[in-house]
């Protein structure tokens, strides 16, 4: 099947899965120009099938939809598409140059990790980065990985044997593919796109950017990168020593015949306890109430494992303490939106890509040589880092003096000096907190404009 063909049965599955009416907004004129089809899917997506489309309105301008993709041929083979975008009418997006594609982290999927606001009434629908971008001119795009679709009852999970980094590296490929597809035959042009990573999603995007560097220019689909509080490479021993005990850890339970971690299960709970029954005794950490678990979790992340955190104050939210060093409260996210943030933890994540994501970090001759990151010099997009003191912050840095950009731009949140790092902005406190418009949402929004 020739690529053109292959791009006319896209469009033809779209035409007739979606609905009477976008299938109508589908075939506006200038929707399907020819000169456009040729490029609009990558070869990755050459097989992919479309499932239905969801439409919700965030704001009285700015529309969510969704819809599922398949990338291959087993059950759970199946990604989430996202886009968040500024409507002139239902199913017709307004137009702009403007576009940007972000990639969720550990845990969260798109809606989960980006837009829980919309899941809450403590904070308005619109306090979410997405929108944000959107009521500003820009097309927001997003992935859910295709770990995220995996039920909680799902017992047999030996599928997810080779799922690791380069699995889903491939999965953001497709997903960029055909957003950039679906905005020429909008009327939004063909031009590439801005690529955010958050947390571990960053990582992905590192491994995406590697392997794109061996396509020529016309193939690739990234015009500038925004790792968001995350690290590739390290030039702290403690960190690389740090991760090469995680991935002996990982990589032990996966020969003993594990396929994946099961902790998202543990969040979501924590998070509908919170919400619910905030005094009662958890059942998850009996010490405390559902209330201070589920701020121990958000606010002290690092006493989870302290041995094991890839930052010895790695946080998801800043947060008050008392004389015992536990949480009493946050200082810059509401509680609501983080116990509604937890309770979007997806079930399962792959073992294979924790341990694949540790190696890289490791760089030790006792561990496998991963083939995703032997390019990072040959990355010459412009570049902006994202970081929170309270998380990755500064430790991020390192990774972008390896590429071969020349345009890197540095935005690093910090409130608090270095040695109360612990009581900073955290990982999660770039999405969720109030503040978030002011201190990071604006700057990013002002390096697009200029990019």
């Amino acid at each position: 099947m020739t690529r053109f063909t292959t791009i006319l049965s896209f469009l033809f599955v779209v035409s007739i899965t979606i609905s009477p009416t976008t299938a109508s907004a589908l075939s506006a004129p200038g929707f399907a120009d020819d000169r456009l089809m040729t490029q609009a899917v990558d070869d990755a997506c050459a097989g992919c099938k479309l499932g239905s489309l969801d439409r919700r309105l965030l704001t009285p301008e700015v529309a969510e939809y969704r819809f599922d993709l398949r990338v291959g041929p087993g059950e759970h083979d199946v990604i989430g598409i996202h886009r968040v975008v500024r409507e002139l009418a239902p199913f017709v997006p307004s137009p702009t140059s403007r576009a940007l594609f972000m990639a969720h982290g550990d845990i969260w999927d798109f809606d989960a990790a980006f837009l829980s606001s919309a899941a809450t009434p403590a904070v308005p629908d619109a306090q979410a980065l997405p929108v944000f971008l959107a009521e500003n001119g820009v097309d927001v795009w997003g992935i859910d990985f295709r770990w995220t679709r995996v039920s909680a009852d799902t017992t047999d999970l030996s599928f997810m044997a080779d799922w690791g980094v380069e699995t889903d590296a491939r999965d953001l490929g497709i997903g960029l593919a055909v957003a950039r597809g679906v905005r020429a035959l909008t009327g939004q042009g063909f031009g590439k796109l801005h690529l955010l990573g958050w947390s571990r999603g960053g990582l992905i995007s590192y491994a995406y950017l590697n392997a794109e560097t061996l396509r020529p220019p016309w193939r690739r689909h990234v015009k500038g990168f925004i790792p968001a509080d995350i690290y590739l490479k390290v030039d702290d021993p403690v960190l690389r020593e740090t991760a090469c005990l995680r991935y002996a850890l990982t990589q032990a339970r996966i020969d003993g015949g594990e396929f994946a971690e099961g902790a998202g299960q543990l969040f979501k709970t924590l998070g509908e306890l919170a919400s619910a029954a905030p005094d009662d005794t958890s059942p998850v950490l009996p010490d405390f109430t559902n209330l201070r678990a589920a701020l121990v979790v958000g606010a002290a992340t690092f006493l989870l494992a302290p041995d094991l955190v890839p930052v010895p104050h790695h946080h998801f939210t800043a947060g008050t303490f008392d004389q015992d060093g536990l949480p009493t409260g946050l200082v810059y996210t509401r509680e609501e939106l983080l116990f509604t943030f937890l309770e979007g933890a997806s079930p399962w994540q792959p073992l294979q890509e924790l341990a694949d994501s540790d190696a890289a970090v490791c760089e030790s001759p006792e561990v496998p040589d991963v083939r995703w990151d032997d390019y990072l010099g040959d990355i010459t997009v412009p570049v902006l880092y994202l970081g929170a003191a309270g998380s990755f912050g500064a430790s991020g840095i390192h990774t972008t003096t390896l590429l071969g950009s020349h345009d890197v731009t540095v935005h690093l949140v910090q409130m608090q000096p270095p040695e109360l790092a612990l009581l900073d902005f955290g990982h999660g406190d770039l999405f969720q907190a109030d503040d978030a418009e002011t201190l990071v949402w604006e700057p990013l929004l002002a390096w697009l404009m200029a990019h």
